[in-house]
């Protein structure tokens, strides 16, 4: 109780957000929280941790994260006047960005059809290769671009989905860019979650061979497997799985080839010096999107519902082993305060990249 005191004292005075009450017993999504604080930066937005300044993708991420475990901003909290500097910049343009955009305005309770005086939904739809059916230049970017309309309340053109559904591979998976290239978890959790809003629910259980297919002994899971970047869990991918099995319904009890589930491989990740989580055990430091991802699935979010009753995933598992504690590479907090900033690249290729590469390289995702 004394830890969540200080949490709520900390989140309303200095990021000034609302705290609801919410579920008691989660230390780490707590710590987690209050190390995510320290990367806000004075423009409202939140840094990716690879980069000077604010991200639109990291920010997005993050702001998902606090909603996720029932720490709501206001209306005229600093995320959102981040966000409408970068829509009234001009510089949002292609589908990624306008996505991750989308998604924020939600989390936010905000309208994402009136940000910055423009139409995010619209100028989303409007980025649809009308030949192919396809948003954004990748089958993740493709995903969650459908996975915004959805939150938005937009019904997802029929061309778009069908695409979807015609790149799942036979094994179950979907690739980055198509084809028969090596699936990865990241693209298939999304894309199963894409086709699960929109209720074609027989191919998105099809994905489920491939997670088992993937699944590291220790519960987790990697970006791709097989890859030539090695095959260890980490924290982005567990998360996005562990979101996309809760949106499938599936019990997690199945899920754990020696006894120890995704969960637990995800908490085994948190490292306890700083609060943050680590991307992988192999490469130590505290990471930005990794922590904010493993808020969003331990807190129970789905990208299908923001707003749908979450029940915390470790609630109900045993408790897991925590990471060795490191040298965490914490940022220096910063002064948090509305105001305006920088477009950043989104969060697409920043997962790509740092699940590759293992160095968490910021390639353009971006985003997510």
């Amino acid at each position: 109780m004394r830890k969540l005191a200080v949490l709520t004292m900390v989140l309303a005075l200095i990021l000034s957000w609302s705290v609801p009450a919410r579920a008691e017993g989660i230390p780490q999504v707590d710590r987690a929280l209050e190390w995510l604080s320290t990367n806000q930066q004075a423009d409202g937005g939140f840094t990716s941790g690879f980069s000077d300044g604010s991200d639109l993708g990291a920010t997005t991420e993050a702001v998902l994260a606090f909603a996720a475990a029932g720490v709501n901003p206001d209306a005229d909290t600093s995320p959102l006047a981040y966000l409408e500097t970068q829509v009234a910049s001009g510089t949002l343009s292609d589908a990624a960005g306008l996505s991750r955009a989308v998604m924020m305005a939600k989390a936010l309770a905000a309208d994402p059809r009136a940000i910055g005086g423009k139409n995010l939904v619209a100028a989303l739809l409007g980025t649809q290769d009308k030949a192919t059916g396809r948003f954004g230049d990748s089958l993740y970017a493709h995903a969650y671009a459908l996975l915004a309309l959805h939150n938005a309340g937009e019904s997802l053109p029929a061309a778009a989905v069908e695409l979807l559904i015609n790149e799942q591979q036979e094994a179950g998976g979907w690739a980055m860019l198509g084809g028969d290239e090596v699936a990865d978890t990241n693209t298939t959790s999304l894309a199963v979650q894409a086709l699960l809003a929109a209720g074609e629910e027989p191919a998105a259980k099809k994905a489920i061979a491939y997670f088992k297919s993937v699944q590291n002994p220790d519960g987790g899971f990697p970006w791709q497997n097989p890859s030539p970047y090695g095959t260890d869990t980490d924290a982005n991918s567990t998360a996005v799985v562990l979101q996309t099995l809760v949106a499938l319904g599936e019990d997690l009890a199945n899920w754990a080839p020696e006894g120890v589930s995704p969960v637990n491989a995800l908490l085994a990740l948190w490292d306890a010096e700083s609060g943050a989580y680590n991307w992988q055990l192999a490469m130590p430091g505290a990471n930005v999107l990794a922590t904010a991802q493993a808020v969003q699935a331990l807190s129970g979010m789905t990208l299908l519902d923001f707003s749908a009753p979450k029940t915390p995933l470790f609630a109900a598992t045993a408790t897991a082993p925590v990471a060795t504690p490191a040298p965490a590479v914490t940022l220096a907090p910063v002064p948090v305060l509305p105001a305006s900033g920088g477009h950043a690249p989104g969060v697409l290729l920043l997962w790509a990249g740092a699940a590759l590469l293992g160095t968490g390289l910021l390639l353009r995702r971006h985003q997510a």
